[in-house]
């Protein structure tokens, strides 16, 4: 009886190690796969289609994440996705890419390059809009400006026209 429970342990335990050899080389699989996606993004971005670029970087992120793989992915598809005019609905879109890559790969290299960009962008709106102001603000003091130089013309003009009927004054009341 002993000899026939130590069979079935062994049984037990090889096929359990084939199970756990094919659920690594099945992981292994994917990484590769993920990789090759991520090096063929990282290619096309070299290239300007970054069109496609994020279409495949977020085609990595919505599998199963992968440390080393969907950490950069997040990255570079966070960077993607930042606006040229940076519009606050479009800035939130890249802010959640790179806010995920923070949550859930916080040693990750790339996790430390998005907290001073995730920063940067999640100011950016009241920023962009403390500069309309002053743009605004500076517009009006240079018409203001502008103003006040013709007013300031004007007077001279004015001051001169009173010299010379001064003097025209000052003769005529001289007999």
């Amino acid at each position: 009886m002993n000899t026939r429970m130590i069979i079935i342990i062994l049984f037990a335990a090889y096929l359990s190690g084939c199970a756990t050899v094919q659920k690594s080389l099945e992981g292994q699989r994917q990484r590769s796969v993920q990789q090759e996606k991520l090096a063929q993004a990282v290619k096309l971005i070299e290239r300007g289609n970054t069109e496609k670029a994020a279409t495949i970087l977020a085609a990595i992120v919505a599998t199963a994440g992968i440390p080393g793989i969907t950490d950069e992915a997040l990255f570079r598809l966070g960077l993607l996705t930042v606006p040229s005019d940076l519009e606050r609905e479009e800035i939130s879109n890249a802010l959640k890419y790179l806010e995920r890559l923070q949550k859930e790969y916080p040693i990750s290299p790339w996790s430390n390059q998005a907290a001073s960009v995730t920063e940067f962008l999640a100011n950016a709106p009241r920023h962009l809009q403390t500069t309309t102001e002053l743009r605004r603000q500076l517009k009006s003091l240079k018409d203001l400006n502008l103003s006040l130089t013709r007013e300031n013309k004007e007077m001279r003009l004015n001051i001169e026209k009173l010299k010379t009927l001064d003097l025209e004054l000052e003769k005529k009341a001289k007999p």
